[in-house]
């Protein structure tokens, strides 16, 4: 009975607790929003903000991307020049009636004109030096050869047999001496730009039709190729 008497109590004393709480965070809030409705925002500060950020993200925007690899070429654009069908019919033309170089082949390969030069023609057996009929030869071909605008490279090839010669021992280096005497003799008939040369020696031997007798690839593998290229000598 006693208990009963002083349960009313307890309950109201809980109650007052939630109303006093309740009372400090209105105060609070009444409190910061009489703050807020007090305060002024400085305009030209605002704007000052806003105009750095928007400038910051167009920046970024802007921003030109950084390459990626370690090392980057610039990429260049060929310019096309004579046509090669025509070329090559001019070659071919001029060739069948020279008294040196009838001997000569014009062909297409991989989208490239071809020129082969027997050496055993333009050459002494084992030498590097050109005999003076292919001088004047090459001279005469080289009148077509710097009229033209298609870049061109010369290449040296040997037979797989090495000739006996104390001079010129290696291969590679009788191979790329005939192709610098060739490319020096079509520089000075005035094709102007640089002419690069290969020496192959018989790495090119594998590719001639196995169905030829062994004599006469021989005789093809020692050859001088003239390569004219369907773009121009100029980048």
């Amino acid at each position: 009975m006693f208990a009963e008497e002083h349960q009313p109590e307890q309950n109201t004393q809980v109650s007052t607790w939630l109303l006093t709480f309740a009372d400090v965070i209105a105060l609070m809030l009444a409190f910061f929003v009489m703050l807020f409705s007090m305060s002024n925002i400085q305009t030209e500060t605002w704007d000052a903000i806003i105009s750095q950020i928007s400038s910051s993200e167009k920046s970024k925007k802007e921003e030109t991307p950084r390459p990626q690899a370690t090392k980057n070429i610039a990429t260049v654009k060929l310019s096309e020049a004579l046509s090669l069908d025509y070329l090559a019919n001019v070659l071919e033309e001029h060739l069948s009636v020279d008294a040196l170089l009838n001997d000569a082949s014009v062909h297409r390969l991989d989208g490239l004109v071809v020129v082969s030069l027997p050496s055993d023609t333009m050459f002494p057996a084992g030498e590097v030096g050109l005999t003076e009929a292919a001088r004047e030869a090459l001279f005469r071909m080289g009148g077509i050869i710097a009229s033209i605008g298609n870049r061109i490279d010369v290449r040296g090839h040997t037979e797989p047999v090495s000739r006996t010669d104390a001079t010129y021992a290696s291969k590679w280096t009788i191979s790329l001496a005939r192709a610098a005497a060739v490319a020096g003799e079509l520089r000075r008939t005035g094709y102007g730009r640089q002419i690069p040369i290969y020496g192959l020696a018989d790495t090119r031997f594998i590719h001639l039709d196995e169905q030829i007798p062994e004599s006469a690839r021989f005789v093809l593998a020692r050859r001088v190729d003239v390569v004219v290229h369907p773009h121009s000598g100029d980048i």
